[in-house]
């Protein structure tokens, strides 16, 4: 083998390495998405294109020769400006930490890549003069200005990060082979020097440094890895305890919200059974005092004190009437009220809320009929007792002296028809809708003065619906009013005897 194959072959065994590392690092940067890794890529592209460089000089002839050296400049300034960016990334040089270096790296880049460009324009406009040569010292100058620029870096930060003075150690082969490829070619400009030993020494270095450098990323990889593992423990800690933290919060609200929901559920018993003693110890005796009244009246002659007495009277039916409406509102409004069916004579409910309003018909000379042409309902009677009582109620308050009201009842096989029909003043039929959404009462008068607020009718259509049932409305002013209430006709069979209980009965 004669000379020039060995170097042939020497320069190809080299670029090839450099060609394997560029390959494989380009592959784990295209998996693992490091920059690190990308810019470690671009030494070694740079790398291997300038020696590719002496392979193509081997068999070229003087032309190609010189374009080859142009080029040249060009594959230098890629591996300067990789081992620029590599060693701005790697030590972490930020304009936060370091304003200078950063401001230094930040110059030597655009020079690295500002020189190619005015290289090759010129090389193509004029050609290859002195120029050009002053353009490769500038070049030469740079990557001797980048080689001690990263040492500078690596000595300021060593103890910045923990993998910083690693570099500086691996940088030792880079240091060296820079120095002597490039004093080497500064003196072959001006002297006769046999560079073959000084290339293969050359060669030797930066395949000891790329190796350095791929065991020094592994290093840094594996502390990326770990401080993302200690990021990601750290904030798994954090969110554990932010969970256990917000857990005790909720089951603390939740303990205060049980203990609040028993007060509350105290502080209703209380008030049912304060609505309770509403019911029998307050509308009882207002009535009873309605009544003494209404004797006191009939024994008085007419003096101004049988007037007080009408008024006083008039009053006491207000309050009464009023005391009525509020206590079945806060029956409908007591929490846990539950419709509670059953089979109502009506007879009997007719009677009772007759019973309740006899004085106040009485006082008006109203009579009231009734027409009781079915017999049972199967209804909630305290409801259904509200319901009527509110309805006589408002046709007594709205009625003429000496009018009167019919109270009735009638059925089918499907329906169940209660109806209160006064011949009074009578009112808007559209009174569900207008009372809707306001919280304020219409004060509306009687014929003798007395005062109603709708909350009746409000609470009747919601017992009324409550028990499956409709209500309708039929009114002409001055001719009276109409309120027909309809509900499903539920017959309910007699309990079943069983056969023992039958035949006892028959013995018997």
């Amino acid at each position: 083998m004669n000379e020039i194959d060995y170097k042939y072959l020497e320069t190809f065994v080299f670029v090839a390495i450099f060609g394997v590392f560029a390959i494989y690092h380009l592959l784990l940067f295209l998996v693992l998405r490091l920059k690190i890794l990308l810019y470690y890529c671009i030494i070694l592209i740079g790398v291997t294109a300038h020696w590719s460089l002496y392979l193509l000089l081997f068999d070229a002839d003087n032309s190609f020769s010189q374009l080859v050296q142009n080029t040249s400049l060009t594959t230098a300034m890629i591996t300067t400006f990789g081992f620029l960016i590599f060693t701005k990334f790697y030590l972490n040089i930020t304009q936060n930490n370091s304003p200078g270096l950063h401001k230094a790296y930040t110059i030597l880049m655009y020079v690295t890549i500002t020189l190619p460009i005015i290289h090759i324009l010129y090389s193509m406009l004029v050609g290859f003069n002195s120029f050009s040569k002053i353009l490769e010292l500038i070049a030469a100058i740079t990557s001797l200005t980048t080689m001690v620029l990263n040492i500078i870096s690596g000595i300021k930060l060593f103890h910045a990060e923990k993998f910083n003075k690693y570099y500086l150690y691996s940088y030792t082969p880079y240091l060296l082979a820079s120095i002597l490829y490039i004093v080497t070619w500064l003196l072959s400009y001006f002297f006769n020097i046999k560079t073959d030993y000084i290339i293969l020494i050359t060669s030797i270095l930066v395949t000891l440094q790329i190796i350095l450098f791929s065991i020094l990323i592994g290093f840094k990889f594996k502390s990326i890895v770990d401080d993302n593992k200690r990021i990601q423990l750290d904030a798994n800690n954090r969110l554990a305890y932010e969970v256990d933290r917000q857990t005790k919060q909720l089951q603390q609200a939740k303990t205060e919200l049980e203990f609040q929901n028993k007060e509350l559920e105290t502080v209703n018993k209380l008030k049912n059974k304060i609505f309770s003693l509403l019911t029998h110890d307050v509308r009882g005796p207002l009535n009873n005092v309605s009544v003494l009244i209404g004797l006191i009246e009939n024994e008085l002659v007419d003096t101004p004190l049988k007037q007080i007495t009408a008024k006083l009277k008039s009053d006491v039916n207000d309050r009464v009437s009023m005391v009525n409406t509020l206590l079945d509102w806060s029956y409908k409004q007591m929490d846990g009220v539950k419709v509670s069916k059953e089979q109502c004579n009506l007879n009997e409910v007719f009677n009772a809320i007759l019973k309740e309003f006899e004085w106040a018909a009485k006082d008006k000379n109203i009579s009231i009929e009734q027409e009781i042409l079915c017999q049972t309902i199967f209804i909630d009677q305290n409801m259904l007792k509200v319901i009527l009582r509110n309805l006589l109620s408002n046709a007594i308050k709205f009625s003429e002296n000496g009018k009167k009201i019919i109270l009735s009842s009638q059925c089918t096989s499907d329906i169940v028809e209660l109806k209160v029909k006064d011949f009074g003043l009578g009112m808007n039929t559209d009174w569900q809708n207008s009372n809707e959404g306001n919280h304020s009462p219409t004060i509306r008068k009687g014929t003798i003065g007395e005062k109603g607020t709708g909350f009746g009718l409000m609470i009747t259509k919601d017992f009324v619906e409550m028990n499956d049932g409709e209500i309708h409305c039929k009114s002409e002013i001055n001719k009276g009013t109409e309120f027909i209430l309809q509900f499903k006709n539920t017959v309910q069979e007699p309990p079943k005897l069983s056969s023992n209980e039958l035949d006892d009965m028959l013995s018997n």
